[in-house]
């Protein structure tokens, strides 16, 4: 565990931007939400990507109990607080984070085997849940707060790349509120999902369905993203401008 005395710094690669997080007793803040994460330093990296984030607040003992908030007076709590913009020669450095990666768009690859598929991989199942304002991409295997609502529909990767296509790691940052797509993402602060979408139609030697629904990146007035068929009307193209498949979308 990290002693209270301590002040922690993280620093952007590619990027002007820094921050130093420093322990404070009786931190002040405005709830924005929780979650869990495995350590400290994931839940320190979820209050740096959000730019309201101003107090993160971390219980090891709860299951990883991890909290944000933005700046307020709402609540007092025992966490750390976010000096954005500055750099401290004296502080302990935990990590430098690449957060200036941008996608790189993913050219296809001609699928040999074009029969209908016979069966699901091995998949890992990613469920869309909704918070008060938020909206966050968990593997259903994961705790989640129970006032989030789940999503009418999970989403479902492959666990595993397949040759004859081109497959496409997925990723996410430790607010889990957004997929990125490729390998350009295999790099500090990002997380892999154990998940491969694919850039075409992609059925396997063996008849599995590793890629046959096709999905598209949105993004809606507050900001957070959604992951459906081609042509939605009700909310904006997030400018990825690229589709994916992946293996299917199953009902909650």
């Amino acid at each position: 565990m990290f002693s209270s005395g301590f002040i922690f710094v993280l620093v952007l690669k590619m990027s002007s931007n820094t921050g130093v997080f420093r322990y404070d007793p009786a931190a002040s803040g405005t709830p924005m939400y929780y979650f869990y994460l495995e350590d400290k330093v994931s839940c320190l990296r979820a209050c740096y990507e959000e730019n309201e984030c101003a107090v993160v607040e971390y219980r090891e003992n709860e299951e990883g109990y991890c909290s944000l908030y933005k700046e307020g007076d709402t609540l007092s709590v025992e966490g750390y607080t976010l000096s954005r913009g500055e750099t401290n020669s004296s502080c302990t450095l935990i990590e430098t984070l690449d957060f200036d990666v941008s996608f790189q768009e993913i050219s296809g690859q001609q699928t040999f085997y074009k029969a209908k598929c016979n069966s699901t991989p091995d998949v890992s199942v990613l469920q869309p849940f909704d918070g008060e304002k938020y909206r966050f991409f968990i593997l259903n295997s994961t705790k989640v707060p129970k006032n989030w609502v789940a999503s009418k529909f999970r989403l479902l990767f492959s666990k595993k790349a397949e040759e004859t296509c081109k497959s496409i790691p997925v990723f996410h940052k430790a607010n889990h509120r957004r997929l990125f797509f490729g390998e350009t993402y295999n790099t500090t602060g990002y997380y892999f999902y154990n998940a491969y979408a694919f850039a075409n139609l992609c059925v396997s030697p063996a008849g599995e369905c590793l890629g046959v629904q096709e999905i598209q990146e949105y993004v809606d007035e507050q900001g957070n993203f959604f992951y459906d068929a081609p042509g939605r009307m009700d909310m904006a193209d997030s400018g990825l401008n690229q589709t994916f498949f992946i293996s299917g979308k199953r009902h909650s």
